[in-house]
């Protein structure tokens, strides 16, 4: 993940007082927990790419496995197309 705890934490105050100081915004639970929401959510939607390269080093360790021990395709060039294809397949946005 490329943000901290702590800056994710930070960064979901900051969303909770722009929030909080809009007009129109009304909040059903306390601030405290509603930072709590968006840091997890954040979390996950930051985890989205680890989950997905740990997928793909599965996969291609299953089914390509030979090709790459022999050499006949590049690791590297063969994870580049995979995740790229899977990130179109899945609509992840990285």
């Amino acid at each position: 993940m490329r943000l901290s705890p702590a800056k994710i934490a930070l960064y979901a105050e900051g969303l909770v007082d722009v929030l909080a100081d809009t007009d129109g915004v009304l909040f059903d639970c306390d601030d405290a927990d509603l930072r709590v929401a968006i840091s997890e959510i954040m979390t996950d939607e930051l985890m989205a790419e680890e989950r997905l390269d740990a997928e793909l080093h599965d996969l291609l360790q299953k089914n390509a496995h030979y090709e790459i021990a022999m050499r006949r395709v590049n690791y590297d060039e063969l994870f580049k197309k995979a995740k790229a294809q899977e990130i179109r397949k899945r609509g992840i946005v990285l």
